[in-house]
């Protein structure tokens, strides 16, 4: 296919997650205690698999960890416990090139022009009558790395090439063994340190005497403060940077030396942010992530000073973070780690399936009061082309009598979901404008933005606006606005369907669910009816789910050693005749945690099958 790619998929979209390490001084063990919920999908290859690997007298962890790939990525061992979640910095740095005007194949650099390489390659290609025959493709690349056939095309003036900062990670193997048997968190930072072949996630991990420690060690490009006050003035003033920079890729101009990345003493490769320089925090309290940047990995002690290739700082956070330290804060009566202010294992594991959602607590009451008595309202429909007029009481009823809560049983969920699902999702969420009227404030960043949008001079009330919005999506799906996600939320089994609970990104929750077109060679994605609406996954067949919350776990350390209960969403086997082809998808619809069974004595306890695999 010689068609350039589409710019959404310039920066793909990438798996979530949520991450927690707690520390002695939130603890009510006074040991350390992680949660594991990483957001991925639910088919495919990129799938998550439970293993216990034990081997007397070296290893013995519990986690996940993906097909193809030796070890526990996420999970514990009697000494620390550890998870991860996608980071938000870059991984790539894009370059504009200034080609010679009398030969394409031919840039600029530093007012030198310099030749681009080629390499041609040759494959058998199938042809339409089962044969093959040779077929040959030329590629190219610049001394960034290899060119790139992007929405703008290669023209006879400029051309797009880009540097990847893992090209050469060839450490991920060592990383993860070093990980999996680390004997103290010291041990555990020190092959962080040496290694450095952590891929694109964070990593939060707690210790079995209640030290919590996060870092973002991925590979980072190391670019100059020249480098990077030009970016940013081109992301304000020019299209191209600015477009790009709008699907998180950061374009630099590739003309000039000053954009190259400057080589440091303690990087694993020239170019690359030193360990000494990345972003890490220890605490006694709590350290968390959710896919933002490394700012707030602990509100109380904000991350700064570090280079945007890592994220940015004092910039609105997504609803799922402002949850995520909402759910770690919150003190009182009520509050998720109880009046002491310490989790123990029920209450974490309570917590972080409590699915309640961020914006349906930061405006439900105030949409409710706008919406009671309120007249009929005036919808253009978009897609239809039509306007017509729309009660919206039924829509208004069924959230001002939800518990703002998305449990498989919660009346008003759907009604609210798309409700905000009429919103532009991010813009709206993040700042003051269609949806909140006060702005964000850096130095309140868990409450802001906040406040329901007033109605505009003329008397429009986008809110308004919005609840027709949602009675004409359901109306359209054939669903009422009262009915539950039990009735409407699910994923399927083969031919069996579980109701699902939990919500999407826009909604604020940390228990993410969703559904993604997967690109997957191994699997036909779960099917779907007509998409009404694209935002919040509603369908003619209502919301089918194939992706998120996958493997979930919330541990502690004890006097006693590690305890554990985890669920993995999909279930462990593949095989429709298995017991563990369903068995914890039921689990995981109902809230039923599973023992995690770790010590020899347990597992013998619980043995269920023994085979032993003999080799040469």
């Amino acid at each position: 296919d010689d068609d350039p790619m589409p710019l959404s998929r310039l920066r793909a979209t990438k798996p979530g997650s949520n991450g927690w390490g707690i520390g002695a001084e939130r603890s009510s063990s006074g040991g350390g205690m992680l949660v594991a919920n990483p957001h991925f999908p639910w088919q495919g290859e990129l799938k998550l698999w439970e293993s216990h690997l034990r081997v007397p007298g070296e290893l013995d962890v519990y986690g996940v960890g993906l097909m193809g790939v030796v070890g526990v990525l996420i999970g514990f061992n009697e000494h620390v416990a550890w998870t991860h979640t996608v980071s938000d910095g870059q991984r790539f740095t894009f370059y504009k090139l200034t080609l010679d005007p009398s030969d394409p194949t031919v840039y600029i650099y530093d007012g030198q022009p310099r030749a681009m390489e080629s390499q041609t390659h040759t494959v058998d290609v199938l042809q339409p009558d089962g044969s093959t025959k040779p077929g040959s493709r030329t590629m190219w690349r610049s001394h960034y790395g290899p060119m790139l056939n992007t929405p703008f095309g290669w023209s006879s003036e400029i051309a797009i090439s880009y540097r990847d900062a893992n090209i050469g990670n060839t450490s991920l193997i060592a990383q993860f063994r070093g990980m999996d048997g680390a004997e103290s968190l010291a041990e555990f930072q020190d092959v962080h340190a040496r290694v450095q072949g952590i891929p694109w996630v964070n990593t939060m991990s707690t210790s079995a005497e209640g030290t919590a420690w996060y870092a973002d060690t991925t590979p980072t490009p190391n670019l100059s403060q020249a480098s990077i006050d030009a970016w940013l003035d081109a992301r304000e003033n020019d299209f191209l940077t600015s477009a790009l920079a709008e699907n998180d890729v950061v374009l630099l101009d590739g003309s000039t030396s000053m954009n190259e990345w400057v080589e440091e003493a303690g990087a694993r490769e020239p170019g690359l942010v030193p360990f000494a320089k990345v972003p890490k925090l220890e605490r006694a309290d709590f350290i968390y992530n959710a896919n933002d940047s490394h700012w707030l990995s602990n509100p109380a002690a904000p991350l700064v000073g570090y280079s945007p290739m890592h994220g940015f700082e004092r910039t609105p956070r997504t609803p799922r973070t402002r949850m995520n330290m909402t759910l770690l804060t919150e003190q009182g009566p009520g509050s998720p780690s109880g009046d002491d202010f310490k989790f123990d294992l029920p209450e974490l594991q309570a917590t972080i399936l409590s699915n309640r959602g961020k914006i349906a607590e930061l405006v439900q009451a105030e949409v409710v009061a706008r919406c009671q008595g309120a007249d009929p309202v005036e919808y253009f429909d978009a897609e239809a082309g039509t306007t017509s007029t729309v009660d919206i009481s039924a829509v208004c009823d069924a959230i001002a009598g939800w518990d703002l809560r998305l449990d498989l049983d919660s009346v008003g969920a759907v009604a609210f979901r798309e409700f905000i699902g009429e919103y532009p999702y991010r813009a709206a969420f993040v700042d003051a404008g269609l949806m909140f009227d006060v702005a964000f404030d850096p130095d309140d960043p868990i409450d802001t933005p906040n406040t329901l949008a007033a109605a505009d001079e003329d008397g429009t009330d986008f809110a308004l606006t919005a609840l027709a919005g949602a009675a004409v999506r359901l109306g359209k799906a054939g669903i009422a606005p009262n009915a539950t996600l039990r009735e409407v939320q699910y994923t399927l089994k083969g031919d069996q369907r579980f109701a699902m609970h939990g919500g999407g990104s826009a909604e604020g929750i940390t228990n993410l669910i969703d559904y993604d077109i997967l690109m997957t060679a191994l699997e036909t994605p779960i099917p779907r009816g007509e998409v009404i609406n694209s935002l919040t996954g509603l369908t003619t067949d209502g919301y089918v789910v194939n992706y998120g919350t996958s493997f979930i776990m919330a541990m502690q350390f004890t006097d006693d050693g590690p305890e554990a209960a985890a669920f993995l969403t999909y279930s462990q086997s593949n095989d429709p005749s298995s017991p563990h082809y369903t068995d914890q998808t039921t689990r995981f619809a109902e809230k039923q945690w599973r023992p995690i069974v770790y010590t020899e004595a347990d597992i013998d306890d619980d043995l269920q099958e023994r085979m032993t695999l003999v080799g040469d």
